[in-house]
């Protein structure tokens, strides 16, 4: 019977969204991934996140660049895309506060 139990638990444990595991907040990490990937990586490389001269300097103004190209491209971002994009760039790149 536990033998049971456990088997369960570790398929359990292996099932969980693995965004919730990365930023442990429940937040939808894919989406973030996935509206980046679909409408921005087109253009933008890693590099373009580690130069020296990058706009976003901190968690705001890496919300108002990626409010500012989501508008410049039309996109119709909601505030809640504009802050899953920022998110995923945030804990890939980023890493502010």
């Amino acid at each position: 019977m536990i033998r049971y139990w456990f088997s369960g638990l570790i398929v359990f444990v292996l099932s969980i969204n693995p965004a919730v595991a990365e930023n442990g907040t429940g937040t939808d990490m894919t989406r973030g991934a996935m509206l980046y990937d679909n409408h921005c990586i087109q253009c933008h490389t890693q590099e373009v996140h580690w130069r020296e001269k990058r706009m976003a300097t901190d968690w705001e103004s890496l919300i108002a660049q990626v409010d500012r190209w989501q508008r410049t491209f039309g996109l119709e971002w909601s505030k809640n895309d504009i802050k899953e994009v920022s998110r995923y760039l945030n804990s890939v790149y980023y890493h502010y506060p």
